[in-house]
This record gives C-alpha cells, structure tokens and sequence, in this order.
C-alpha cells in the first residue's frame, strides 16, 4: 500500500510539473529590462470611454460599424495612412482597418520576401452592450501603440527588416464568431492567397481589467492554481500546442518591458478560451499566432453584459501592457 501511495504521488507530481511546462511556458533564464516609452493611461481611457460611451452600440450591422469604422481612421491619421479592407455580409458591407510601419508596398500589394508582424484586436461588440473591456480596451491599446511605433519606425527605419501592421477587425463576436464573415478570417485568407509571409500575429483581446483580490482569478481545470495565480493581476499570452516557441518569445519581450506580473499558457484548442478571438483564423490558415488577454470571462465577470463598462477597467496596468506590445513588436521588427 505504501509503495501505491508513492507511486501516486510521484505521479500526481510528474503531472504537476508537466502542467507547469508545457502550459506555462516558463522562462529559465533571467530577463533583462529595457526602457520602454512612456504609455498615456489618461489617453487610453479617453479612447475606451468614447468607444464605450459615445459611439453607437458596435453591433455587427454596418450602420453601427461605420461611425466606429471611421473614428478609428481619423485616430490614426496623425501616425500614418490607414487603409480599408472592405467586403460584403449579409448584403451589407464591412471595413477592417488597417495602419502599416516600415513598410513600401501600397494598399493591399504584397510583398511576400519580408514576413509581416500582425497585432489585431476587434472593434464590434456583443449584443450591443458597451464592451470596455471587449474589446475597447484592445483597440485603444492598438491606437496607443500606433502612435509609438509612428515615433519608433520614423527614428530607426534602416534598422527594421519586417513591416508592422496594427489590424482593427469587425465582426469578431456572434453571431459571426467562428464564420467566414469574421473580418480576422477575411484578412488571414487575402494573405494566404497573395502568399504573403506572417512572422507572427498577436490578438489583443481585452487588456484592461484587472483584480489583486484573492479568487479573483478563475482557472479552467484542477491544478491549475499550482502553478498561476488566484489573483487577475497579470495579463496572459495564449497559444495551442503548436505555438510553444512563439508564446515564449513574446513571453520574454513582454517580461523585458513591465514589471506586471505575465502568465502564458499553451493548451490544445478543445481547452475553452484558448481559440476565442481573431487568433484562431491565423492558425486555421497556417499561421503563428498568439493571444494576448486579460483571460475574459475567467477573470471579468461583466464580459458580454452591460456592466462592461469603462470605470471598471485599470488603465495603468493596461497602458504596462502597450508597453509590453511595442516592445514585442519592435524586437520581432529587427530580429
């Protein structure tokens, strides 16, 4: 009985640490910190509070989209020339926006001997509601981080060897999730067709709410608490088995550029959450891709209700994530 018993255990432990490894991701060596610019967290909330409050609902009809549509573009002129890839759903017609740094191809040309770095978050909502933290939170920190890769390219243009695209997608959220309507999938399929090479493409999907409440935190299975916190303070990088490498390295970019706490985890794509959001459409077309989140529904009781609102958010901690992103996109710019 006692030789059952250590086996057991022994085995509850290899089970652990296997948990701990592949999920997790961990990082062994030390992580050198960099400087970072300074991320207005005051800008941030001015931009989720006029998505959130100001806009019409972002609901996936093209009279809602196209106020949001054009907001957006008029945020971005001052950093560059966005540009639309617009298409039919329907019988109506939708807009991603797009904005591009280090980059000599016009609109919609490819240019298939350099490998694109993609970040992408949603600008549509769920059922109406305000959708702070899903997803104005991730289209804020996309403008923010416009705004300093604008600054960055323009200083160090002959030292970027990969073009940067910030990506603001439509029709994210039901009833189109998970169709070919999705402007994600629209977008990942063009590239695929022009045979265009994508070094890696982040989803930012929501990024601002955050808690050091114990329990705060939920986790989708057993055991998970042995190796992540029950407190939402961290934000998360997340992949499926066959993006291990490329959720390490975005890791350590982000861990060089805060001191918020980051967590990643890699988990086959029946594990719910690990495909929820534009992410999942790169890797349906055989692309790496990541997600960057604050883990939604696990952590943001309020995710899909009215309660999303802008007050509940913590634009400090978000603005460390932008800080994070520029950080990431800048070293995959020039590596």
């Amino acid at each position: 009985m006692f030789k059952i018993l250590i086996n057991l255990l022994l085995a509850l432990i290899l089970l652990i640490t296997t948990i701990w490894f592949v999920g997790s991701q961990p990082l062994l060596n030390s992580i050198q910190r960099v400087e970072s610019p300074e991320v207005d967290s005051k800008k941030l909330e001015l931009y989720v509070r006029h998505l959130s409050e100001k806009l019409p609902a972002r609901i996936g009809q093209a009279s809602s989209l196209n106020q949001t549509a054009e907001w957006i573009e008029k945020q971005l002129r001052p950093f560059g020339k966005p540009y639309r890839q617009s298409y039919e759903s329907n019988g109506e017609t939708f807009h991603n926006i797009f904005i591009e740094f280090n980059t000599d191809r016009k609109p919609r040309k490819t240019n298939i001997d350099r490998e694109i770095i993609i970040i992408g978050a949603h600008y549509d909502t769920a059922h109406g509601y305000p959708g702070a933290d899903d997803n104005a939170s991730g289209v804020a920190g996309l403008i923010e981080l416009a705004r300093l890769l604008s600054e960055f390219t323009s200083k160090n243009i002959q030292e970027i060897k990969q073009p940067i695209q910030l990506a603001f997608y439509t029709l994210e959220e039901p009833p189109f999730f998970r169709t070919k309507a999705m402007g994600s999938y629209v977008h990942a399929s063009q590239l695929k067709t022009d045979q265009q090479k994508v070094k890696l493409m982040i989803a930012v999907d929501m990024i601002g709410y955050f808690s050091d409440e114990e329990n705060s935190q939920h986790l989708p299975f057993p055991l998970m608490d042995k190796v992540y916190s029950d407190k939402g303070n961290f934000i998360s990088i997340i992949g499926d088995l066959a993006n291990m490498q490329t959720v390490r390295t975005v890791k350590s970019h982000f861990k060089s550029a805060t001191d918020l706490p980051v967590f990643s985890f890699n988990a086959p794509k029946f594990i719910q959450g690990i495909d929820f959001s534009d992410h999942l459409n790169f890797w349906y077309h055989d692309y790496p891709a990541v997600m960057v989140t604050d883990t939604s529904f696990n952590r943001n009781k309020n995710y899909h209700t009215d309660r999303d609102t802008a007050e509940k958010l913590d634009y400090v901690k978000m603005a460390e994530v932008v800080k994070a992103l520029y950080q990431t996109a800048k070293e995959l710019s020039i590596e």
